[in-house]
Parts: structure tokens; C-alpha cells; sequence
């Protein structure tokens, strides 16, 4: 592999825990999961340097009954709060890549348009990172898989369950049109079998 860092993005529910899991294995590297960063800062209760950027930070963690807002303002919420922790991803990336540490990262908070940030431009140009986005192309079935890891849905009712579902399904979508627009590969998720290899081959 020429690359030092690859980052694996996409919806919850696409499968990028497993794989990235899967794939640090199967190339002898470690991985990090964004929602480490993500519950660190929250639970430090971090302040940004731009007050816009904390709030959006905090708004799932804060908001009162937040799955009972509109699919569409969710989406808008997940991308805010993506974009908040950009500047963090950035300075890990280039640590990784600056001290030859090779590192797979993934997230749902990981945004295409983190490889058009100055610091990591050259890294990309060099094939020192790398991105993929996962894609679940049915919406039933990201909504089966976050039902699957009863992760943070303990405690809402089915409408809610299904309106979290929706958004990220929305969110999934914005995220495949980002990378399409900035010529970053897009995998299917399924089928999961095949996945960790195609990965691979796709990152060479």
C-alpha cells in the first residue's frame, strides 16, 4: 500500500466499523473510529473556536427528543456537526502521515470535502490518503442495520426510530453526491462478504 492513512466514510448502518475493523486485520494497521474524537470532546465538554461550530458539536448529545424533528433538518444537523469536527480529522491525518504511522480511519462524520482541506491537498496528491464511501443502496435495510446495533435507540419510540432512519438515509445520500462530485470512490456495501477485499483493491 502507498498510502499512510485511509479513511472509510458513509451512513450508519453501512457496514464501516466491521470492515475497517476487517481490513486494519488483514494489512497489520490499527483503526480509529470518529465517534472516539466525537464522545471525547462531547464528554470534555470542549469549546470550538467558533461558538456556531460547539453548538452544532453538541446539538444530538443536547437537544431535547431530537429524533422528533424533521428528517430533513436532521440531515442538516449531521452535516453541521461533521464539518465541526474537520479541523481535528485534519491534524490527526497529518500527524499520521507526518510520522509514518499508517492509520484507518472511519466514520460517519467523515465529509468528502475533508480532502480539499490545504494541509491535507498535498497528501492527497501523493497518494498518502486515501478515501472510500460505503453505500447501502436500500433504505429498509440501513434501517434493519441501525435496529441491529441498538446503539442510542434504547430509549426512543418507533416514529422516532424511523424518522433517525430516514435522515441518515438522507444524510447517506448527500454524502454519495459529495464524493461523486469530488471523484472519490463510492463501494457498494453489500455484498459484506466481498467488501474488505474490494476495499483494498480500490485504495492500491
Amino acid at each position: 500500500m502507498n498510502w499512510k492513512v485511509l479513511l472509510i466514510g458513509g451512513a450508519s448502518g453501512s457496514g464501516k466499523t466491521e470492515v475497517a475493523r476487517a481490513v486494519g486485520l488483514r494489512l497489520g494497521m490499527p483503526w480509529l473510529q470518529v465517534d472516539d474524537l466525537r464522545l471525547a470532546f462531547q464528554h470534555s465538554q470542549v469549546a470550538l473556536p467558533d461558538p456556531q461550530a460547539t453548538r452544532d458539536l453538541y446539538f444530538f448529545a443536547e437537544t431535547t427528543h431530537v429524533w422528533r424533528q424533521g428528517a430533513e433538518a436532521l440531515r442538516a444537523g449531521l452535516i453541521a456537526s461533521s464539518r465541526a469536527l474537520l479541523p481535528a480529522l485534519e491534524i490527526i491525518i497529518a500527524n499520521h502521515i507526518d510520522t509514518d504511522a499508517p492509520l484507518i480511519i472511519e466514520g460517519d462524520n467523515i465529509l468528502p470535502e475533508l480532502i480539499e482541506r490545504s494541509r491535507l491537498r498535498p497528501y492527497v496528491e501523493r497518494g498518502q490518503l486515501r478515501t472510500v464511501f460505503l453505500r447501502e443502496s436500500d433504505a429498509d435495510r440501513l434501517r434493519t442495520n441501525i435496529e441491529a446495533r441498538a446503539r442510542g435507540t434504547a430509549h426512543i419510540s418507533p416514529e422516532e426510530l424511523q424518522t433517525e432512519a430516514e435522515a441518515k438515509w438522507l444524510y447517506s445520500q448527500w454524502l454519495m453526491t459529495e464524493a461523486g462530485r469530488l471523484h472519490q470512490p463510492v463501494l457498494e456495501a453489500r455484498p459484506w462478504e466481498t467488501l474488505g477485499e474490494r476495499i483494498i483493491l480500490t485504495s492500491r
